[in-house]
């Protein structure tokens, strides 16, 4: 995939977070529940995926059969995307879309610096240096000044 296409693809995918995580606070604010909110969202998901799969429009390969070589820790992702989507429900009326966004970037950037760091889940060794360092850092100053123009506009 080419370098361009693939930051694209990420800044889409990004955009559609936000969008998901205002959806959801919405739904969570009609249904009175974050936890009916985040089922709401992975059964729209699942059902979705499942009528592409359905269609044939993504092949998958035999699944009984591949399922028995993923390690146990590759089926976390789904416990965990339910545990982001709950608390974002919950975080984005109080912090606002802003800030909720820029605390997930930045807890994302500080455990993919851990990760990096140590290969951890198979991924490539990249080690730690002053520009990572810079980028948390400027992360951490633009959380901070959201909510000083939070407090500000009060």
């Amino acid at each position: 995939m080419d370098i361009v296409l693939a930051i694209v693809g990420a800044g889409l995918a990004g955009s559609f977070l936000a969008i998901g995580a205002a959806a959801n606070a919405r739904l969570k604010q009609t249904l009175h529940s974050p936890i009916a909110a985040a089922t709401m969202n992975f059964l729209v998901g699942f059902s979705v995926l499942a009528l592409l799969i359905g269609l044939g429009i993504f092949k998958t390969p035999d699944l009984a059969e591949k399922v028995r070589d993923v390690p146990w820790w590759a089926f976390s992702g789904g416990l965990l995307g339910a545990i982001f989507v709950s608390l974002n429900t919950l975080i984005v009326p109080k912090l606002g879309l802003t800030t909720t966004t820029l605390a997930v970037v930045c807890s994302q950037m500080i455990m993919s610096l851990v990760i990096d760091q140590w290969g951890w889940f198979g991924v490539p060794l990249h080690p730690l240096n002053a520009s990572r360092v810079f980028a948390i850092a400027l992360l951490i100053a633009a959380i901070a000044l959201t909510q000083l123009d939070r407090q500000h506009a009060k």
